[in-house]
């Protein structure tokens, strides 16, 4: 039987973030020491993601070793079984959208059988760059290589806390709800106070609050952002 469920939306626009959160700089007081390891499974049958794997991991590993967690990655062929303790990375060679001009970047389901797993929707990180959504990526210049690997990696983040604690709540970093393309971009990205401790809380195991919209979360970009 099939379940429907409704959609938690993070939009992409221009608005930039108003002020650095928890653990944006070395040094911070919400820093986080690593508790344990996370293993991430990265998935890419259709090699959407070539040559951007090494920097989207990479980035991917930075923000959430800020919130906690030790991460290990693995990669696997399509078809692959789920196991226990993993975080499946599934990058996919087609756009989704939630609605007329809400294209969905990436999505997580709130509840799994098996193990956790999250979809990148690669062609609609390329357009929020102003890419085009089925190009390749051997005709990039570096700077632009590097600058998609990072998008990548900050959707991976922003789909592993969902993943690892549904119940961190939206915020105006890493997390936010209405994300920018300079965020996906930037030198840095904050991390909010609530995401380093849901997942730390997640990682020790320790009670969290369920979510009050139980339901998939989901980073989107806008039409108007896709034109800038």
């Amino acid at each position: 039987m099939s379940t429907r469920f409704a959609l938690v939306v993070v939009t992409l626009t221009s608005m930039v973030a108003s002020k650095a959160v928890a653990g944006e700089e070395p040094g911070s007081s919400f820093a986080a020491t690593p508790l344990r390891t996370v293993t991430l499974v990265w998935m890419d049958p259709a090699a959407v993601a070539s040559g951007l794997e090494l920097v989207a991991r990479h980035e991917a590993r930075l923000l959430l070793a800020r919130m906690g967690a030790s991460v290990s990655w693995q990669r696997e062929e399509a078809g692959g079984s789920a196991r226990t303790g993993q975080v499946r990375v599934i990058l996919l060679d087609r756009a989704a959208a939630r609605g007329p001009g809400m294209p969905v970047l990436g999505a997580t389901p709130p509840r799994f059988e098996v193990s956790p797993y999250l979809w990148v929707h690669v062609p609609n990180v390329r357009a929020a760059l102003g890419l085009s959504p089925r190009g390749g990526t051997t005709s990039l210049e570096p700077p632009m290589l590097r600058a998609l690997g990072i998008a990548l990696g900050r959707v991976i983040a922003h789909e592993v806390v969902h993943a690892l604690a549904p119940s961190v709540p939206h915020g105006k970093g890493l997390m936010s709800a209405s994300l920018s393309r300079p965020q996906l971009t930037s030198a840095s990205i904050a991390i909010e106070e609530g995401a380093v401790l849901g997942v730390q809380a997640a990682l020790r195991g320790d009670p969290f609050l369920p979510r009050s919209d139980p339901g998939v979360m989901a980073a989107a970009v806008s039409d108007d952002e896709r034109r800038r």
